[in-house]
């Protein structure tokens, strides 16, 4: 152990593979849809996201020096400790609950108080197993290979990612302009493997513009997308400056490569009319 904790790939990558056997068993049980009660961040609690949190706060709780931040447990852990784990159990659990075989567990570690001082994040596939990691400094990796972005830099021939769910009618209408110029647009239900899909260069660039995204949804792929060659910024090209707790929220705008990123800032900037913001959360 040093002043970042253990060996962060250890313990996570086997913590989340146990998390992947409980999560299986329960998805092919009548329990499937079942509720538990009301997370710390106001959503229902699945018996599957509990489980899930159950096993990762079993290793995490014995971590020292720590404080873990979570969706459905709020706040456990060391309350002075210098470094936070963020963690989403389950994201993607209306996937899950539908049997729409795409969810996922995200953690990341920070050492300060705001999404920049994430130092480590990881996401695994629920369903397929795949492992997405990434240390700051240090490029990522998915099941151990490195990963880079893809070329792509051209905006109508792009894949794009674009959250519109529960949008206002006024967004969804300004943002389907940017969706006619890209070659395709996609929703996939779990922002945190999206992340990891734009890491990858499985889709070319990823925009929520709903100013709902809490940080455990976020905190992870962020940093596999960044160090995979991502640029994620604000709406208006501003660095992310969120506060890591469970009151904030964000929109973002992330690209393959800097590019990519410029034309759609740009075209976001030249149609703001016609994209009313979102309802402000919490000062991040």
């Amino acid at each position: 152990m040093n002043d970042r904790g253990p060996d962060w790939v250890r313990l996570l990558t086997d913590a989340t593979e146990r998390v992947q056997e409980s999560i299986s068993q329960i998805a092919a049980s009548r329990d499937r849809k079942l509720i538990v009660g009301t997370g710390a961040a106001g959503d229902e609690t699945l018996l599957a996201d509990k489980r899930a949190e159950e096993e990762l706060l079993s290793v995490l709780l014995r971590v020292g020096g720590l404080r873990i931040l979570s969706e459905e447990a709020g706040n456990r852990g060391d309350a002075k400790a210098g470094l936070i784990a963020v963690v989403d159990p389950l994201d993607g659990s209306s996937n899950f609950e539908r049997r729409i075989p795409y969810y996922c567990t995200s953690i990341a570690i920070a050492d300060g108080p705001t999404i920049q001082n994430v130092f480590f994040g990881l996401v695994r596939n629920l369903v397929t197993g795949e492992l997405y990691i990434s240390e700051r400094g240090k490029g990522a990796t998915k099941n151990g290979e490195m990963i880079r972005t893809s070329g792509l830099s051209l905006l109508p021939e792009s894949v794009a990612a674009v959250d519109l769910s529960m949008a206002p009618a006024g967004m969804i209408r300004g943002l389907s302009l940017l969706m006619s110029r890209v070659r395709r647009q996609v929703h996939y239900g779990a922002n945190a493997l999206e992340l990891c899909y734009l890491a990858e260069g499985r889709i070319d660039a990823f925009v929520d513009m709903r100013n709902r995204m809490r940080v455990t949804d976020f905190a992870a792929g962020y940093l596999i997308a960044k160090e995979a060659g991502a640029r994620i910024t604000g709406p208006e090209g501003r660095a992310l400056t969120t506060r890591i707790d469970l009151q904030s929220r964000l929109s973002c705008v992330g690209s393959a490569n800097a590019n990519l990123h410029g034309q759609i800032l740009g075209f976001l900037g030249s149609h703001r009319q016609t994209l009313p913001r979102a309802p402000l959360g919490p000062k991040s």
